[in-house]
């Protein structure tokens, strides 16, 4: 507010002789006197000034509000993603992993060793595929594994028929075993120097086998199935049927036929 304004009047008078009345001149002028206070208007005086707001005096306060407006603003930049880095999954520390524990007594389990690499196992071999067996060579046996008789012959000569016998170990008995392809073989009496045979290269279901000079053909080649020193199946090589004795028969004489193969115990051999 501007100065207090006040009228200062200064009358001049002039004397009083006689007549004309004396005329007195006035003059007055408004001053402006200035005020001793430069407050807004509305100032109280002898009134006690309101504190205006703003920050504490105190540092402490000070340093207390600043880390408190920090950790807010930290707050809303990390919920709202401005901080929050890759879109990466969280990771689970190792500590929040559970583990199982261990039953009293039992030593602390350590962490698991890598399973040694092996080589699968070969399957095992199916009947119809035996393991293989060492050739044979040399004189041999022929015994029927369900009778127990040995093969032998009816006679010495030419084309004398094979039949089951009792076992006497004689030469008679005895086939020389020759390996002519991988299990495929000839087998010659000992005792007479043929071979077995079947009569005439006959693919037919009954036909004989007998003793016969030995020429290498496929009617007197015969393939050994079976295991090791198990029984094995005699089947010839021209016509794929098995040798069993005539009708099934295990008894001493009867006949060696071939026939078709079925793996029946009358058709298994051991060699010996």
């Amino acid at each position: 507010m501007a100065g207090k304004k006040v009228a200062v009047v200064d009358w001049v008078t002039t004397g009083w002789a006689g007549w004309p009345p004396t005329r007195s001149v006035g003059h007055y002028a408004l001053m402006s006197v200035p005020d001793a206070h430069h407050d807004p208007s509305g100032t109280v005086y002898a009134g006690r000034r309101a504190a205006r707001p703003g920050l504490p005096r105190d540092p402490l306060l000070r340093v207390a509000l600043a880390t408190g407006l920090v950790g807010v603003l930290l707050g809303i930049f990390f919920a709202t993603g401005v901080l929050g880095g890759d879109d990466e999954p969280p990771v689970t520390p190792a500590a929040a992993v559970p583990v199982p524990a261990s039953s009293p007594g039992e030593p602390a389990s350590e962490s698991p060793e890598p399973a040694p690499t092996s080589a699968s196992p070969s399957p095992s071999a199916s009947p119809s595929s035996p393991p293989p067996r060492a050739p044979l060579t040399g004189p041999k046996v022929l015994r029927s594994a369900a009778s127990g008789l040995c093969v032998g012959t009816d006679g010495d000569g030419e084309m004398a028929e094979a039949e089951l016998a009792p076992c006497t170990g004689g030469p008679e008995q005895q086939w020389v075993v020759n390996q002519v392809a991988p299990d495929v073989y000839t087998l010659t009496n000992a005792a007479h120097g043929q071979c077995l045979d079947v009569e005439a290269g006959s693919g037919d279901d009954g036909a004989k086998l007998l003793q016969f000079p030995c020429h290498g053909q496929a009617n007197q080649q015969w393939r050994l199935i079976g295991g090791s020193g198990g029984p094995m199946l005699m089947v010839a090589l021209h016509s794929g049927k098995c040798a069993q004795p005539k009708d099934g028969d295990l008894n001493a004489g009867a006949e060696l036929r071939q026939v078709p193969c079925t793996s029946a115990a009358p058709q298994q051999w051991t060699v010996s």
